[in-house]
């Protein structure tokens, strides 16, 4: 691993624009998340939904999947997961993930020793686990350098801002934006975020 300050310095000579954002942030906090199920059923929680109404599903879900453990999970009733606040359509996508996990078809030892895209496929085999959730869960769960969710909206209005884009830019124009960032998408990342909350 490089470290913030290496990865900072490296950031500014590759691109000037960098320099506003930096400033800006009196402390870059990373978004970070649990490793395996319980990260991944977090990130299913986070979906669509702003930080706070996420937080308040997961937290009363947290209360009554203890620990969180995807074979505790399977025991609590769906009339009980959804006074939680979480769709049925995630419930199902969570009980899926939990049923992959018992039954050996993701195993997080091996997923967490494969490459970026290599462990990305795996896990978009799952249903309810798109691009988006796979890469969070590679940038917040595993903390790789060089991850960069382009179908983020928070990152497409930040950047928008930073480059000072007359439109919101699509996921084609985020990831060649971001070439320039390589391989410290990262940071790059979570300070956009940190200036988007």
């Amino acid at each position: 691993m490089t470290s913030q300050k290496e990865q900072l310095s490296y950031l500014l000579k590759s691109d000037k624009d960098l320099e506003e954002l930096i400033s800006s942030i009196p402390k870059i906090v990373p978004f970070k998340r649990e490793k395996g199920f319980e990260g991944l059923v977090r990130l299913i929680c986070e979906q669509q939904l702003s930080v706070a109404s996420a937080k308040a599903i997961f937290d009363r879900l947290a209360k009554i999947v203890s620990p969180f453990e995807a074979e505790n999970f399977l025991k609590v009733s769906k009339k009980d997961l959804q006074k939680t606040g979480l769709s049925r359509q995630k419930i199902d996508y969570c009980t899926g993930l939990a049923n992959a996990c018992i039954d050996g078809k993701l195993d997080f030892s091996t997923l967490h020793k494969m490459n970026d895209e290599n462990l990305r496929k795996e896990l978009c085999k799952i249903k309810g686990i798109g691009k988006w959730t796979a890469d969070c869960y590679m940038l917040a769960s595993l903390k790789r350098e060089d991850i960069w969710p382009v179908g983020d909206l928070g990152l497409q209005i930040s950047v928008q801002k930073l480059k000072k884009l007359s439109n919101r830019p699509s996921e084609m124009e985020l990831e060649e934006i971001s070439i320039k960032w390589k391989p410290y998408r990262t940071l790059v990342a979570n300070m956009l975020w940190n200036s988007y909350d």
